[in-house]
């Protein structure tokens, strides 16, 4: 049954004292503005146009770094493969003329593999697209498919390819360096198919058949042998859904094993990490015992975990661990962690790169800093720095010195951006949001109140982080003299199980609460002026600005959804990608559908949507559109030719976006830039 969320009064949940403070930035608006944007703002060709560099990676021997730059005459970013040993000599490039090629790495030290987008027509007959690999020598002389070679071995990967299913890396870690594991999924059924891929002959060999029933995990092989050994399924237990894992052991039988299993529906985090150095015993990171998750050791044999966690942190989740492998000795040795705060952080904890971490981190205070170390040597890294305001800039580390490699976006000054803060609020309910707060350059809190867009993120199980925003939108609007909130509203993922699970059957209700709730919270500090707020989103962003615009008493003067989701039903049959995705998340959208609600619109919203988008489908956006029309209701719908759902995005999309957001908050509908 769809919940109508009753009406109520605009910020009548804040207390007393937020009232007051309210009550004085009401009053502060009404005087006259002393802020004034940056004359120049970012402009949208800053934003839009393709990196200059990025996807950047070093081989394992340390001898090579990849990445892709933007080379003028060139439509498509090029692949550019450097000499660590020798900086300044000439690079190699590789283009493409047909496709544009999206990521780049190594497969091993003497050859790169790389992603493409390809168009396709889906199984719907509706035109969407696929992300293919290819592997390559380090000078582009032969360039190759895996598995575009004969020999009835391949039937199978043919047939999938013909269904428009993509080629992925199951796993490279394999002790022999010359061999990799490789997956297709079947775009239909979600089958897994794994297979051993010679990088020398380019041949290869079927490992492992899944089946709809269970799927491999890729943390669970063998890297010895390249032989899958754990696999999962989802079962009933007393109708319950369960998530059930199973480890071969040493006779071939495969043995359930209960402490890694799990309820659905209590969807605690078991995820299973790798191998430890000893092999009888796995890494996983759990908050079985914790809201928070840490990482534990597990014993296979006596099915059991470690007394106290090997990793952990009071106030953020221990996602992962750094792995070093040393395929000589066929060992596995953990170097570090990695640790879910407002930026995703790796801490390594062996001596000496510890040592150097703490000694870059110096040199670049204020700022998040990555380092990449090559697998084979461990002596050489790529690092990469970044902050909210400072699109990321990478250098090689090598005998104890930073090379500069470039800038993803030197054409931006960051003494011309608005400054970052992460913050959290209380919601109306008490529950604890974490926020992400960019104000407009050079505001501060004696200049009065500013107009105020709400950014929440997409989803919903995913979150933000304190790092350069790769669609722009924090920024842009700042340097148009917008404060932005981006709120990890309840369901985000990252941030704890309380706040995770809060989000469960929400949409339009709760979740939307702690989004309005961040306005209220931006305007009792006196940033946000409360009758120029804005709600903007996209995916499930979207939706959120969609449910917005239907929602009684909306504190917001307008919205902006992007690839909006608006009818719950329609989601609800279609969700996920694959089974388990769907008896994992599916079974938690529920709330208030905003389709059938268009009769309680109260503000102006204005929608786009890419015409190729088969993830949040386009017909979200149609359906509400005529919807809404029909009802009378303020609503405009822009439709963006041959764009897709995730970034990246081509310039033209991005550049044609932009410029409608920055048009409809200039309109009187609006009125947030002047």
């Amino acid at each position: 049954m769809v919940q109508v969320v009753r009406a109520r009064t605009q910020w009548r949940h804040l207390p007393a004292v937020c009232s007051s403070l309210l009550i004085l930035a009401m009053a502060a608006g009404a005087q006259a503005q002393t802020y004034t944007p940056p004359a120049t703002p970012l402009a949208i060709d800053a934003v839009a146009k393709y990196e200059q560099l990025t996807s950047v990676s070093i081989s394992p021997d340390g001898k090579h770094i990849a990445g892709l730059i933007s080379v003028e005459g060139e439509k498509w970013p090029v692949i550019s493969i450097w000499d660590a040993t020798n900086l300044s000599a000439r690079p190699v490039w590789i283009p493409s003329k047909t496709n544009r090629i999206t990521g780049v790495g190594f497969f091993s030290s003497d050859k790169i593999i790389f992603q493409m987008e390809q168009p396709i027509t889906g199984a719907d007959s509706k035109p969407t697209f696929t992300r293919k690999i290819y592997y390559s020598d380090l000078e582009g002389r032969k360039i190759e498919e895996p598995f575009r070679i004969t020999g009835t071995m391949n039937k199978d990967v043919r047939d999938s390819f013909e269904r428009g299913s993509s080629v992925s890396i199951f796993n490279d870690d394999l002790y022999d360096s010359t061999k990799k594991l490789m997956v297709t999924v079947d775009p239909v059924s979600f089958v897994q198919k794994i297979f051993e891929l010679d990088l020398a002959t380019g041949k290869t060999r079927t490992v492992a058949l899944g089946s709809d029933e269970f799927e491999y995990l890729a943390e669970g092989v063998d890297l010895a042998t390249g032989e899958p050994m754990i696999k999962a399924k989802v079962d009933t237990v007393n109708n319950d859904f369960w998530y059930m894992v199973y480890i071969k052991d040493a006779a071939g039988q495969w043995v359930y094993h209960e402490p890694l299993s799990y309820m659905l529906k209590a969807r605690k985090t078991l995820n299973i990490l790798g191998y430890d150095a000893d092999p009888s015993r796995l890494i996983v990171s759990s908050n079985v015992n914790s809201d928070k998750a840490a990482v534990y050791s597990y014993d296979i044999a006596g099915k059991t975990f470690s007394s106290e966690p090997l990793f952990a942190n009071d106030k953020y989740d221990v996602t992962g661990v750094v792995y070093r492998y040393d395929r000589p000795a066929k060992k596995t040795i953990i170097g570090g962690v990695e640790l879910g705060g407002p930026a995703l952080t790796t801490i390594y904890t062996d001596e000496k790169w510890s040592a150097i971490q703490k000694s870059v981190k110096a040199a670049f205070p204020g700022k998040q800093v990555n380092i990449s170390v090559n697998g084979d040597t461990y002596d050489v890294a790529v690092v990469t720095v970044e902050a909210p305001d400072a699109p990321p800039q990478y250098y090689l580390f090598k005998d104890g010195k930073l090379q500069s490699l470039g800038a993803e976006r030197p054409w931006i000054d960051p003494k011309t951006l608005g400054k970052p803060e992460f913050v959290t609020f209380a919601a109306r309910d008490g529950l604890e949001i974490p926020a992400f707060i960019t104000y407009p350059p050079g505001w501060t809190k004696e200049q009065g109140p500013v107009p105020l867009i709400v950014l929440p993120h997409g989803g919903p199980w995913a979150r933000d982080y304190a790092t350069w925003d790769g669609s722009g939108w924090p920024q842009f609007f700042a340097t148009r003299g917008i404060a932005v909130i981006q709120p990890q509203y309840r369901g985000s993922e990252g941030w704890g199980s309380k706040l995770w699970l809060a989000g469960d059957k929400e949409w339009g209700q709760k979740m939307s609460d702690d989004n309005d709730d961040a306005a209220a919270y931006m305007v009792s500090r006196g940033v946000a002026d409360p009758k120029r707020l804005a709600i903007m989103g996209y995916s499930y962003g979207g939706f959120a600005a969609i449910a917005a615009s239907v929602r009684p008493n909306s504190p917001y003067k307008c919205a902006i959804a992007g690839a909006g989701v608006s009818s719950l039903q329609r989601i609800g049959n279609l969700w996920g990608d694959s089974h388990l995705q769907r008896d994992i998340q599916g079974v938690t959208v529920a709330g208030m559908d905003p389709i059938r609600n268009v009769d309680k619109a109260n503000i102006p919203i204005m929608l786009y949507h890419g015409d190729h988008d088969r993830q949040a489908d386009t017909e979200h956006s149609r359906m509400f559109f005529n919807a809404m029309k029909a009802a009378g209701k303020d609503v405009e719908y822009h439709e963006i030719k041959g764009m897709w759902h995730t970034l990246p995005w081509r310039t033209e999309w991005h550049t044609e976006t932009l410029g409608l957001m920055e048009n409809y908050l200039k309109s009187p509908k609006c009125g947030l830039i002047k």
